[in-house]
């Protein structure tokens, strides 16, 4: 008896993209996990039924099924596409790379691999925000990989040269934030997740980068966006990461002889996981480079 052909069905195509109140599928995340596919569309009873479809999808080709190898055993499989999957998704309407290559998504680096699932989990937490706040929805968002293509080169004159650092955050997040009156509030922010592996010339080259973009307005047409933006940084390294990360932003600031106004636009949080989308977006736990009582992102 010939094999019964594989098609994409609805339940395979939430996983790959999504549903129009929840836009956010493999396709967005770049590569992602079960646990991390099922957060967004089921309940987590339902794991191994998300599992065992992932693993049909990865069967007939339409994603590739990888891990990241540790000394003692493997770490759990993270999905991406396959050829055959970015065929059906462009033909579904899906804007698509001319450059993609199946072979080219699997065996990433490891460094790679944990950086964007720890990011994943911060856009994730974005993405389920309105389930728990209904005032609060992220409109849209841009991964990292997307937004190679709108890289942004920062040049600035130092004491003895001249310097230049290329801009490509992990995320672009849109909120919508519903008002009391009736009318919608924009919060644009770009967001950068530590995983405190760089070190301290790196991560204030790429402060005074920042700075160079939001002086010269260069945001508002790279980012399509007509309000004030904030650079939101995150990490999971725990309170002395954070307190390192604000205190070299304050000593570029302080070295740019920048206004505090300029300073304010840069805020910082450490979370833990798993993440609580109220508490990462709404509660006061964003705190900027100075000695200010800690914020909530979104609700000020």
């Amino acid at each position: 008896m010939a094999a019964r052909t594989f098609h994409i069905t609805p339940v395979y195509d939430l996983l790959l993209r999504g549903t129009p109140a929840m836009p956010v599928g493999l396709y967005h995340l770049q590569l992602a996990t079960a646990e991390q596919l099922c957060r967004l569309h089921y309940s987590p009873g339902s794991i191994t039924t998300v599992k065992a479809r992932l693993k049909n999808l990865a069967d007939h080709g339409f994603i590739q099924a990888d891990a990241i190898p540790t000394k003692f055993f493997r770490s759990p499989y993270y999905y991406v596409l396959g050829q055959k999957g970015m065929h059906y998704l462009e033909a579904v309407g899906c804007d698509t790379s001319e450059s993609f290559r199946a072979s080219r998504e699997g065996n990433k680096h490891a460094l790679f691999i944990e950086h964007t699932l720890e990011l994943n989990d911060v856009l994730i937490s974005a993405a389920l925000l309105n389930r728990a706040a209904s005032s609060y929805r992220l409109d849209s968002f841009i991964h990292e990989r997307s937004l190679k293509r709108k890289l942004y080169k920062a040049t600035w004159k130092d004491d003895t040269q001249t310097q230049s650092f290329t801009i490509i955050p992990d995320g672009f997040l849109d909120f919508h934030v519903l008002r009391p009156d009736g009318k919608q509030r924009r919060i644009p922010l770009v967001l950068e997740h530590d995983r405190g592996t760089e070190e301290q010339q790196h991560f204030r080259r790429r402060i005074r980068a920042y700075i160079v973009l939001l002086k010269s307005g260069e945001y508002q047409k790279l980012f399509d966006v007509r309000t004030a933006l904030t650079v939101a940084f995150t990490t999971f390294m725990g309170d002395d990461r954070l307190h390192q990360m604000r205190d070299w932003t304050k000593a570029e600031l302080d070295r740019t002889q920048e206004s505090k106004h300029i300073g304010t636009i840069f805020l910082f949080s450490s979370l833990t996981r798993p993440l609580d989308s109220r508490q990462v977006w709404l509660s006061t736990q964003w705190l900027t480079p100075y000695d200010q009582p800690a914020i909530s992102l979104l609700a000020a």
